[in-house]
């Protein structure tokens, strides 16, 4: 008799492990290739303790940090040990002229390290300062980003990485773009997907009691040369979630192909509705008459226009119009939307997860040799660095062997150069000199009598 045995949502049958997956299998995870880099010579003799002190005590005294080196504390990350370490370093060598140079690996090898020690929230911290920190997804490390925070249930942060990657307006891979159509899918229908955390503005905790904190903040007044006029991007400045999900949501119809299938058509009109791009909406509908519209998107699409402050405005009301007329124009599928989308990442895994597995493993190897190349270039510069040092150093001793070698010879030059270094500075100025005071020879001073 077959015996399972559950432990920590794994059934274990005849010691087979049947680890519950999402959508990428574990062999997408190229644990071993990855691993490999720590086998190699550069990384076996490096100590993070060590390399930590010796960067900080480097940034401190020259201000500069070099790319290989970040590379090499980065991939050495094993554990969440040196997570805010790592952190601090790369926000501190985007301040140097080095930054230009940072390998691919780095930033691959910081997501994997957030990625693994389940630092969900710091790398979203990281990913979305991109100014500060310089850090962003490849398509391969998007896609394990995703996928396991789908399987951890984390829709929340995995909505907000698809939003990023729609920044960057680039759903070219299909996995990477099934994946985050999901996790949008899923976060806008989760009862709380109002707001991402990092987006939220938080309020510090400073202890004022509410009347303290009503009173009127003073004025601080800076003067300025000028006043630059406010621009609003409509893409990295957006700060509201409903209006990045929106987004997101029509960069990924559009990837799809809006006019050639139901997700497309349904994730663009979807989009456009969060997004408030109602005008947009109304001529995108008219120009898909008789396309065909998910049914369970159009409902997401009434409840996004009851949430809408503004109900008043004439390009909301039209549209509303339209939307109860929708069924008129378009054709509506009664299929699962979330089975769809699922549909299309199974198709798309199963399409092109093998191919990236043997490319990203292949790269895997690149890196590790690109890295000794680096640091070989990096170690020839120092020594050239150094030889160079040595050889003024050496000229410096010469010229003073031989300036007392020839002395006898070359005094009266010497003499010359001695008075050519002295220094003449102007008399300094006291005043006018006062005349002194004449003395009368002839003077009787009175007679001094004591009075009774």
């Amino acid at each position: 008799m077959l015996k399972i045995f559950t432990h920590r949502n794994r059934n274990v049958a005849c010691g087979v492990s049947l680890a519950k997956r999402t959508f990428l299998s574990e062999a997408y995870q190229c644990r071993d290739a990855w691993n490999a880099r720590l086998a190699t010579p550069i990384l076996q003799k490096i100590n993070l303790d060590t390399l930590y002190y010796d960067l900080e005590q480097r940034f401190q005294q020259k201000q500069k940090i070099s790319a290989i080196d970040i590379d090499i504390y980065a991939n050495k990350l094993v554990d969440d040990t040196h997570v805010e370490e790592v952190a601090d370093f790369l926000y501190k060598f985007r301040l140097t002229e080095e930054t230009s140079n940072t390998l691919d690996s780095t930033h691959h090898a910081v997501v994997r390290n957030y990625l693994d020690s389940k630092c969900y929230g710091q790398l979203i911290e990281v990913l979305n300062n991109r100014i500060g920190y310089g850090v962003y997804l490849d398509d391969y490390s998007a896609n394990l980003a995703l996928d396991q925070l789908i399987k951890e249930k984390e829709f929340r942060y995995a909505a907000r990485v698809a939003t990023l990657l729609a920044l960057q307006e680039d759903f070219s891979n299909p996995i990477t773009r099934a994946l985050s159509l999901y996790s949008c899918y899923r976060y806008a229908k989760a009862p709380d997907g109002e707001h991402f955390d990092d987006l939220t503005p938080v309020e510090p905790q400073t202890g004022e009691t509410e009347g303290q904190k009503k009173k009127k903040k003073d004025e601080i007044k800076v003067r300025v040369k000028f006043l630059r006029n406010e621009f609003f991007d409509d893409h990295f400045d957006l700060t509201d979630s409903q209006l990045l999900l929106g987004k997101t949501f029509v960069e990924l119809g559009r990837s799809y192909g809006d006019a050639g299938s139901t997700i497309g058509t349904s994730s663009v009109l979807l989009g456009l509705t969060m997004y408030k791009k109602y005008d947009q909406a109304i001529e995108f509908v008219k120009q898909h008459t008789g396309k065909e519209l998910n049914e369970e998107a159009l409902q997401m699409m009434r409840g996004a226009l009851e949430k809408e402050s503004n109900k008043e405005d004439e390009k909301y009301m039209a549209f509303c119009e339209m939307v109860d007329k929708i069924e008129a124009s378009m054709k509506l599928s009664k299929d699962s939307f979330e089975k769809q989308i699922q549909e299309e990442v199974k198709k798309s895994v199963g399409a092109q997860e093998k191919q990236q597995i043997e490319a990203q493993a292949k790269l895997y190897s690149d890196w590790c040799n690109l890295r000794q190349q680096r640091l070989d270039e990096e170690l020839n510069r120092m020594q050239r660095a150094k030889r160079l040092k040595e050889m003024e150093q050496l000229a410096v001793e010469m010229e003073k062997e031989e300036q007392k070698l020839w002395f006898f010879e070359n005094e009266d030059k010497i003499d010359l150069q001695i008075d050519g270094k002295q220094v003449f500075y102007p008399k300094r100025w006291f005043g006018k000199k006062k005349k002194p005071r004449t003395v009368d020879v002839d003077y009787v001073p009175p007679e001094v009598r004591q009075r009774n």
